[in-house]
């Protein structure tokens, strides 16, 4: 009976995420082998065919996770009468909770926006883009007096500065406080930096 390699692939997984966010997306391979305690230096290229098909694991675990919450946000901002901030809250809040989530959900925010730096990698396309086309969409429709092309180039402009705020925040996440007591993250908790964030997001939306 062949043996199960779930948790061999598991275990590769948690360290390459690890590994990536804390060393980019270049990370030498047997590093992540060496992590996941592997003694098998081809197991990467065994399970996941290499760096690529690695990467693809990662992002194929967060993706639709991010996906559904979207969607989720996305059901109830219609029946708000304050549709415009229930949109921005479909955009902010599936990223913020990925912030305030694992470890791995954190790494996986550092890695996304490393892959969308890099316009070239077969994995990038991975990261989807229907999901925030589906908040275009209906922002349009709730507002057809917004220009479409602007619409549609703040929708995206702002999700990916979501994305970038929060990588950032993430890598400092578990840092010691700094020597004036300021938490690592800055002077805003998880809630008032949900609650900025949604507020600048809506108002991009609306175009204010």
């Amino acid at each position: 009976m062949p043996r199960d390699s779930g948790p061999t692939r598991r275990r590769i997984v948690e360290a390459a995420e690890i590994l990536f966010a804390r060393h980019g997306l270049d990370v030498p391979l047997q590093d992540i082998t060496r992590a996941a305690g592997q003694r098998n230096a081809g197991a990467i290229h065994y399970h996941f065919g290499g760096r690529e098909g690695l990467l693809r694991a990662i992002v194929e675990q967060h993706v639709p996770v991010v996906y559904a919450r979207r969607q989720a946000l996305l059901a109830a901002a219609r029946e708000q009468p304050e549709r415009l901030s229930g949109f921005a809250r479909a955009i902010v809040l599936p990223i913020t909770e990925l912030l305030n989530g694992s470890p791995a959900d954190r790494a996986y925010l550092q890695i996304s926006v490393e892959l969308l730096r890099d316009t070239t990698s077969p994995v990038t396309p991975l990261l989807g883009g229907e999901d925030v086309q589906d908040v275009v969409d209906a922002v349009a429709a709730a507002r057809p007096d917004l220009p479409a092309t602007a619409l549609q180039a703040r929708t995206f402009l702002v999700t990916q500065m979501v994305g970038m705020l929060c990588a950032a925040r993430a890598a400092r996440h578990d840092r010691p406080p700094r020597p004036d007591g300021i938490a690592p993250t800055g002077l805003l908790g998880p809630e008032a930096f949900d609650d900025h964030l949604t507020a600048i997001v809506a108002g991009a939306l609306a175009g204010d």
